[in-house]
Formats: structure tokens, sequence, C-alpha cells
């Protein structure tokens, strides 16, 4: 491990030595627009200027509630140069959920993305007493607006430099002078997947750590490696793969124009790292096979025998291919997996990540087999982003690869990963309950069941708290059910119900795109996701998947009955997180008739 040093001080660093770099680009109207490391110091020290003259105090919790872009990255620096604790937030929570956000993490100042945001601010007017600032990035809509002070993003930056040119600039070297290792940089909210969301306390020590194991695990790549940043940045994995990366290797950050145009962002960018959710793996899956399904009657059918040859070589260890394998695979890549590629934008990715929520194994040999290098990787919030990795190409025993160098790990009797290390956090704020359960004598207890490989890697086999019982007394993962049966194409989630049951039973939620596809080609009339879901053939369609992907399980995992749910779960509802994490004991509420329903 390298010794401290603050993310502020880092960013002054490499202005310093580099200051004409590229630190980031952003997608403005069409055209990408530079900051270098210099200037990207520059915005640093106005934004925190700007807030001290706004009356920020050492120590403030300030927050940030809007989807990626500079201006997420800019503030967030301003934030922690003016000593304050960054606060992001998922710009998709509705007001409900920023009013828990704000008031539990005590936030006094707000950065806002745009109208939007202010809407949803001011439908909580007088509920967040401590709430006395706001700051829009986009003040489009909101001209004359005075919300909590409204002040736009330029105007902090413009006060910030006349502050500096005044004398203001010492008052901010003070600042950044006493970022210690142990302060707190960030606070990171928990999913919220069985209770309300937990403000994780990042310290600079925890970032300083991760700065480190970043460049153990991405060395390799140049100055100027190219990231695109496209989920959310409030999110600890985006703050690894984005941020981390930036400043322990000199990276480029890419914030294209929005998460709908991530496939065009993707093809001008050109990344050669790219961490993906493993939803968005099954997006791009789903999209390949509705292309495929829907090309000509020779490309086609050749496209969708090469998929298929793809995830069943995907599925064979790289380093255990045969000779027939390396030439067949050869061929169809360059015929076709190399433009399959290029169109989802992952033409020169070298490095591809998933984390952040189990993947099915078909669906990382699908990818693998078109040449994706996609690898596992695993952590949390608590800490502080990536502890495990898998080597190229997966190859390892574990499903989540090795622990990097500097972390220890042990498993407990009952099956619990037990973590420790610089990157473990440093608790929940104002939750010294939750935080005395969660770390025991040094060791995090992550809530994660995993068992050891022979070659010393390791795998998950779920949520410790979500392992489910059976009438007749038998351990069922619902994760590892649940992921096989979303190897469909035509099933989005799929919500096991098994616990003290006699069999296990699913909620399904239907993959709109692939099943209207197919509905067309059987000439079935629809006009509502509802009216889809509930046609007889659909239901017989799904029923039918469900036994084919049974086949896949232990007679006593397999799915004996199933529900299918006539609207898509939604984050307003308070069905998934803000990270589309189910909350299962919601869902289980709200569908409590239909459930019983499986079993009477």
């Amino acid at each position: 491990m390298t010794d401290f040093r603050s993310n502020v001080s880092i960013v002054s660093s490499h202005a310093a030595n580099e200051p004409t770099r590229v630190a980031m680009r952003q997608k403005d109207f069409g055209i990408w627009q530079e900051i270098t490391w210099s200037g990207f110091e520059d915005i640093m020290h106005a934004v925190a200027a700007g807030l001290i003259e706004l009356g920020m105090q050492d120590g403030e919790h300030i927050g940030i509630l809007s989807e990626n872009r500079r201006e997420w990255v800019l503030a967030q620096f301003g934030i922690n140069a003016a000593g304050g604790v960054v606060t992001g937030m998922y710009p998709t929570s509705p007001a409900p959920e920023i009013e828990h956000l704000a008031g539990s993490s005590d936030t006094t100042m707000l950065f806002i993305e745009d109208q939007e945001q202010l809407d949803k601010v001011i439908e909580l007017r007088g509920k967040l007493p401590k709430l006395r600032q706001l700051i829009i990035f986009n003040p489009k809509g909101t001209v004359g607006e005075t919300e909590l002070n409204l002040k736009t993003f330029d105007e902090v930056i413009e006060m910030g430099s006349k502050a500096l040119a005044a004398g203001v600039d010492k008052t901010v070297a003070a600042r950044i002078a006493a970022i210690t290792p142990e302060r707190t940089a960030m606070m990171v909210f928990t999913s919220g997947s069985t209770g309300l969301p937990k403000a994780a306390e990042i310290s600079h020590h925890n970032l300083s750590v991760a700065a480190s194991l970043s460049r153990e695990i991405f060395g390799e790549y140049p100055e100027g490696t190219n990231v695109l940043s496209y989920l959310p940045l409030c999110h600890i994995a985006e703050q690894n793969v984005t941020v981390t990366n930036a400043l322990a290797s000199k990276m480029v950050m890419n914030f294209g124009e929005s998460l709908r145009t991530i496939i065009i962002d993707l093809r001008e960018v050109a990344p050669q790292i790219f961490f993906g959710v493993p939803r968005i793996w099954e997006k791009m899956r789903s999209d390949l096979t509705i292309q495929a399904a829907t090309a000509g009657k020779i490309k086609g059918p050749v496209t969708l025998y090469a998929l298929k040859q793809a995830e069943r070589r995907g599925a064979i260890r790289r380093d255990e291919w045969s000779v027939q394998d390396k030439i067949a695979n050869a061929f169809w890549d360059w015929t076709v997996y190399r433009h399959i590629r290029s169109y989802l934008g992952l033409g020169r990715v070298k490095f591809a990540i998933s984390a952040a929520a189990p993947i099915s194994e078909d669906l990382l040999a699908f990818m693998r087999g078109l040449g994706i290098n996609i690898r596992e990787a695993w952590g949390m919030s608590e800490t502080t982003g990536a502890a495990t990795i898998q080597p190229d190409w997966g190859c390892s025993e574990g499903r989540v690869g090795h622990f990097v160098d500097g972390v220890d790990y042990k498993i407990a009797e009952d099956g619990e990963l037990l973590v420790k290390g610089g990157i473990v956090f440093k608790g929940y704020y104002n939750r010294p309950d939750a935080t005395a359960e969660t770390i025991v004598d040094g060791w995090l207890h992550t809530g994660d069941v995993a068992e050891a490989c022979a070659d010393g890697s390791i795998s998950l086999i779920d949520r410790k708290k979500d392992i489910m019982i059976n009438a007749a007394g038998k351990n069922l993962s619902p994760s590892l059910i649940e992921n096989i049966m979303k190897a469909s194409p035509f099933i989005k989630e799929c919500i096991v119900i098994a616990d003290k049951r006699p069999y296990v039973s699913a909620l399904v939620q239907i993959d709109m795109d692939p099943v209207r596809l197919w509905a067309e080609s059987k000439g079935i009339a629809y006009t509502t996701f509802r009216s889809l879901a509930e046609h007889p053939q659909v239901v017989e369609l799904i029923d039918k998947e469900v036994a084919k992907q049974n086949a896949n399980l232990a007679r006593v995992e397999q799915i004996k009955k199933v529900h299918l749910l006539s609207k898509e779960l939604d984050h307003d509802d308070g069905e998934v997180t803000a990270t589309m994490k189910v909350r299962r004991n919601k869902v289980f509420e709200l569908y409590d008739g239909q459930i019983e329903a499986l079993y009477a």
C-alpha cells in the first residue's frame, strides 16, 4: 500500500505534473467537451470557495441529487476540498425517499440536477429543517425560483473564483490540509432492499486504499484509458470504476448525454474498460437475440447458430479449450462476433466487469463466447467497492474470483463471509447499533453466504437473510433459482417463494420487448403490458420456459407454479430499490393473495 493521499491532493498532483492531460469529457448537444486536470483543480477550488462563501462549515454534509454528469464529480471534489462530506442520492428516488436520505444523513446543502429534482425538494418543504441551500446544475425552467436560496452551479463557481482572488484560497488550503485519513469523505446509502437505506460512512483512508487496489487490478492499462460513466455515481461500484480509476491511473472519465444513448456513447468513447450490472448484460443479450430472430432468412439462422455456439464455448474455461474450439472461435469471431462487439460499443473493451448483483452462468458464458472478457467482481458499500475479482475470462473455480492483496477474509461456521482490511468502512452514520452488528472485532460481517474453492477463490451462495427453508427443512437459494429462470429471454424478473412452503413457486415479470415480438409473430393482439401478460398463450409460453429452465435445477429447487405479474415492478411503488433490487418483503406483502392462491 502507498502512503495516504486524499482524493483532493491527488487531483492537485495530477494538475501540477500534467496540467494539459484530459481528466474528463462530457457530451453536450452532440459535441464532447473536455476538462484537463488543471481545469479540474481550478473548478474544484472555486466550488470549495463558493460553498464557504455560502456559509458551509468544515465537516458539513452536502448532498448531490443528479444523473451522471461532469458537474457531479466537480461538486464531489469541491465539497471534499471545503472539508465537507458528500452524500450522493439516486435521482430516480421519489420525494418521500429523498426525505429519508437527506434527513437521515443530516444534509444541509444540496446540489440538484434540474427542475425535476427541484420539484421534489419543493414537495418536501418544511420536512427537512436542516436543509438550507440548493445549488442547481441545469437551471432551465427555474428562472426566478428562490426555494432555499437557490443558486446555479455557475454562480457558485463565479462566487468562489472572486473569493479566491480576495484571499479565501488560504481558507480552502487550510481545509484541504485538515483532511486526515479517518475523516469521512462520503456517505453511500445501502440499497434498502430489507428496510430503509442506511448511510455507510466511507473514510478518506478507505478511498486511498481503494485507489491503491485499483492500480493493482487495472495497472496494465495506460494513462488516458477511457471509461464511460453511466451507472449512478452515488453507487460505490460506479465511484470505483470511474472516479477511483481516474485518480489512481489518470484514466479519462466520459459522461454521455443520458442512459438512453449508452450504445451510441459506447461506440464513440470506445472504452477499454466497461462495468455493467447484470441487468445491462441481460438487456444486451435480449437485444441481440431479437435482432437475430428478426434478421433475414439466411442471416438470422446463421447468427442464431453462432450465438448458440458462443454460449457453448463460453461455458468452457478458455485455458481448457480444445484445438477445435479455438479454430471455430477464430472463424466465428472474424465473421460474426467482432461485428456484434462493435454493434454493442464494446469493440475495444479488454476488461469487462459484472458486479452489484448475481449474474447467471449462462449469461457469462454467452458474453465470453462473443469475445467479451467479462470478469465477476464482488464488493459492497461497506467494502468501499470491489474486494474480489476473477482472472481473465473468469478462469477461477470461484464465481467471484480472488480477494485483492491486503484484504483478509474468513468464512464463519454458519457460512457467512467475513472481511477485514483498509477498505472496510467506518460504520453507519448515526446507527451505532447497526454498526456494532456489522463490524465485530474488526471483521465486517457481509451478510453473504460463501464457500472457498481449492484455488483460493470464492463463490457466493446467496444473501444470508434470503436463504429459504422449505417445509421439509431443505435450504434453498432463491438467487440461484431466479438467475436460472432469467436465462430465458422472455423472463425479466423472477421472485421465488419457498420459505416454509411444500414446494417452490414464483412471481414472474415478462420482458416486454421479446414477448411483444413473439406475440406479434403469432398474431396475438394486445394493448397494454397487462393485456399481454394475461394472454393465455403468453401464460403458456412462460410455463414452457419455466419447465425448460427447471431442467437445470435439482428436483427440490424446481418451480411448480407461477403467477405472472400484470405490471412491471416499480421503484415508486416500493417494489424495487433505486438500484432495481427486489424488495422481497414488500412484494410478498403486495401480492399476498396471489401467492396464497399458488398454494390453495
